[in-house]
């Protein structure tokens, strides 16, 4: 169950990036397929073709998304900026943390600068 959730929002994350390369009837299987949750049964109904039909045609298309991403990576390196940011984010909470355990215990205009410094540098990594 959680492996097909995640290929499914793979398959959503790879389509947002590179579905305008699909050809208009693939964009519209998969969106009918992957966004608004349509069985093969009721796309294939919808075409006036077959389940194997419209199975086949979404298996190409996703094939042909993940083609692409093989080749340009901006799906997988998006996820990989998404994580650094996230790191960096925790790890400025740590920090910040620590200078409010030290101004505790030296008092707050020992350590205001450092706070003033940590702030710029938060928003200069956002």
């Amino acid at each position: 169950m959680q492996r097909q959730l995640s290929d499914r929002l793979r398959t959503t994350r790879l389509f947002d990036a590179y579905g305008r390369l699909l050809t208009e009837r693939q964009q519209r299987l998969v969106r009918l397929y992957f966004h608004e949750d349509l069985s093969l049964s009721e796309i294939a109904e919808r075409f006036q073709v077959t389940r194997q039909a419209i199975y086949d045609a979404l298996r190409r298309s996703t094939d042909e998304l993940e083609r692409v991403e093989a080749l340009l990576r901006m799906v997988e390196s998006t996820g990989a900026a998404d994580r650094r940011r996230r790191a960096l984010a925790e790890r400025f909470a740590a920090l910040e943390a620590s200078v409010a355990r030290l101004a505790a215990l030296v008092g707050p205009e020992a350590v205001g600068e450092i706070m003033g410094e940590v702030a710029a540098l938060r928003r200069a990594a956002q």
